[in-house]
């Protein structure tokens, strides 16, 4: 760790007490000069440190997000997990794709505060607002067969529902096959990339975007948008609430789940809103329209035509028709 990252570790560990800078010199061996310059560092990078003479640093948490801040939560098994922040990307699944070329050798956590390109499904834009939102992409280092992608897109969305349920003691449901609602609002949505080896036809590793809607107000979203779009606290969040604490819930739910795949379809299921629903889609060049009567083990929807004929979904957005 370098000494900058060594300074927010100890004033994050004060839970917003001052600490001198001469002390920080002292428990990490460096000059006062060293610990001056990581304190200007972190200030650029936008957190809240404040100093007053004869008292020391305070570092006040409660907004920006840094990787020691979440570190501190999770369990001792999640400790390796590397967790990089920026303030600003383009998309964090398309920093994490750049990084997987040069070769990305254990799991990578990468958060933003915002998106200037970030990106949903069918290439949809995604609608980012700096701290009222949680942009993120975790990155799997786990060679494996191509058909095993859907699988952690339903594990993802299982995990972010517990997490957000977690916090917020809020009843999430999950609509085919990677949207998170509340009260009929879209408030998460997931998309999962892989980064392949075209030589043995395997996975070099997975990545899986997850953009959380935490607590924009509805008026701030786009017109078109106000009436489908939610967040988790639309009236601001709780005083005691960090987006810190939703990212180690989801980090602890997920590596649970993957490590234990019977719990996450009965889950899954249990979550979908969808089944026993008429829902139009598109296939094999057609609109059609039928009832969603169930997801499969391997994740697909199962639709019933008028005609009762079954047609497995692996892919594509279905519309609803609620009865």
């Amino acid at each position: 760790m370098t000494t900058k990252d060594n300074v927010l570790a100890l004033l994050l560990s004060q839970n917003e007490q001052p600490l001198s800078g001469e002390e920080m010199a002292e428990r990490l061996s460096v000059s006062r000069t060293a610990i001056w310059k990581a304190i200007q560092q972190l200030k650029q990078e936008g957190h809240d440190i404040q100093a007053k003479s004869n008292v020391g640093y305070t570092y006040f948490s409660r907004e920006r997000l840094n990787a020691e801040g979440i570190r501190k939560l999770l369990p001792p098994s999640l400790q390796t997990i590397e967790i990089l922040v920026e303030n600003e990307v383009d998309s964090t699944n398309s920093v994490l794709k750049r990084r997987a070329i040069d070769g990305i050798e254990r799991d990578t956590l990468l958060l933003a505060e915002s998106q200037t390109a970030g990106r949903g499904r069918f290439q949809r834009s995604y609608f980012s607002t700096p701290e009222d939102g949680l942009y993120m992409s975790l990155y799997i280092h786990q060679p494996q067969p191509v058909s095993e992608l859907v699988h952690y897109t339903l594990i993802t969305a299982v995990a972010m529902a517990q997490a957000i349920e977690a916090v917020a003691n809020k009843t999430v449901g999950i609509k085919w096959v990677n949207d998170l609602y509340i009260e009929g609002k879209k408030v998460t949505g997931v998309l999962s990339e892989a980064t392949t080896n075209f030589e043995t036809g395997m996975v070099d590793g997975i990545i899986i975007g997850i953009g959380t809607n935490v607590s924009v107000p509805t008026s701030h979203f786009p017109l078109e948008l106000q009436s489908k779009a939610g967040s988790i606290f639309p009236q601001g969040a709780p005083k005691d609430f960090h987006r810190h604490q939703l990212v180690a819930h989801f980090l602890t739910a997920f590596y649970d789940l993957k490590d234990h795949p019977e719990r996450y379809l009965s889950d899954y299921r249990a979550r979908s809103f969808i089944i026993g629903q008429i829902v139009s889609f598109d296939y094999q060049q057609q609109r059609l329209q039928g009832k969603a009567t169930g997801i499969s083990d391997s994740g697909e929807l199962l639709v019933e035509l008028p005609n009762q004929d079954v047609i497995a979904l692996s892919s594509g957005e279905v519309s609803l028709h609620y009865q």
